[in-house]
This record gives structure tokens, sequence and C-alpha cells, in this order.
């Protein structure tokens, strides 16, 4: 099996070579990591010029941005397809999907999380997508909160804390300090447990306000 993927066919149409590169691009992101990216190597793969990559993305780092813009975009769009209808149930469920697509895609979510590669601020593109992506957590965490299944302490503050459970625990088993959910399934729900308020039973109703 060869070490590096076979040269691309050279007749693209214009418009086609940004996504070309970019398609590359995630294949050797997910199998060896962003430090295998290189804009000139890629060029050579999909057999053009340098330049006429160059003019496409301005350097590796801009690719890079456009791969996270990706990962956070399927991030969102898997916490998007959570069934809603119960509160408590599509809080625990968003916590393993989180999980799940870290440890399906270990090189593309150190990248999108990789500060160090992609610092905020830098990429606008990749900054309104993460926010999209925390969006539908907070959310989440709100629809709990509202029903009782939240302990009341400011949303903002839920959410960080729900967001450093999910993120450390993805992190700790991508990297393989703890088993994955194949491994052990019921560690993942566990701590993502961790967020309920053990007051409220899983079957009870939300209270309703009934003051007029």
């Amino acid at each position: 099996m060869p070490d590096s993927p076979t040269p691309l066919k050279t007749n693209y149409h214009h418009g086609d070579l940004p996504q070309q590169a970019h398609q590359l691009a995630l294949e050797i992101l997910r199998e060896h990591g962003d430090a295998a990216i290189s804009l000139r190597a890629l060029a050579k793969q999909i057999g053009v010029s340098a330049p006429a990559l160059y003019r496409h993305f301005i350097d590796r780092e801009s690719l890079l941005a456009e791969l996270a813009v990706t990962g956070f975009e399927a991030l969102r769009e898997r916490l998007l397809a959570v069934d809603q209808s119960k509160p408590r149930r599509a809080l625990i469920d968003i916590g393993l999907v989180y999980v799940s697509f870290a440890q399906d895609e270990p090189n593309l979510y150190r990248l999108m999380f990789g500060g160090r590669v992609l610092p905020r601020g830098v990429h606008p593109r990749l900054d309104t997508a993460g926010k999209a992506a925390f969006q539908v957590l907070e959310d989440t965490i709100a629809r709990a909160q509202q029903a009782g299944y939240v302990k009341p302490m400011p949303l903002a503050l839920m959410t960080a804390a729900a967001w450093s459970l999910v993120h450390g625990l993805s992190q700790l088993t991508i990297d393989g300090h703890l088993p994955s959910a194949k491994a052990e399934p019921h560690l993942a729900e566990g701590v993502v447990t961790l967020l309920l308020d053990g007051s409220v039973a899983e079957d009870e109703q939300p209270h309703k306000d009934t003051a007029s």
C-alpha cells in the first residue's frame, strides 16, 4: 500500500480546484494529522502549480481553517439531529453525540479545538461555525433547565460546565487516557449525567408557571 495518496487526474474545472484540495487535505488530516498538510504537496498531488492553489488559499492556515469549518458544520448537523422532545434525554444524547463525533474524527476534532494552530479571532468563518455548533448545546441546556432538569445556575455558566465535561472526556478518550464509548459504553453517559439535577425524576413533567 503506497505511503502517499495517488495523484489525482489533472483535468479539472477552475471552480473545482478548491474543493479538490479541500477533500484531499481532509483525507490527509484524517490519516496523518494536520502537520502532514502542505499546499505545495497538495498542488503536486492534484497536478497543478502551487501558485494556482495559492490563489484559493493564501496560506496553509487558511486551508486548515476551512477544514475546521467543515468539522464544526458536521458537528452541528449531528447535534441538531438529536431528538429534543424530552429535554432530559436530549441533554444526555447531545453530550453522547459530541463525544462520538470526537471519537469518529479524532484528528479533525484536534484541529477544530487546536487554538495554537488556529487562534480565535483570526478566521471569522471558523469563529462563526464554532459558535453555531456551541449554540445548539446552549439551547439544549436552556430547555433542560426550563424543565427543571438542570440546576438554576446562569445559562452561560451551565453551558461552559457542560462543554468542559464533554470536551474533556472527548480529549481524554481520543488520546487514549480513557476508554472509548465502544469499550466502555456507560462512561460517556455517566459523565454527562453529572450535569443533571437529581431532584427531578426522568419521567416528571416540566413545572409550568400558572401565574397569569
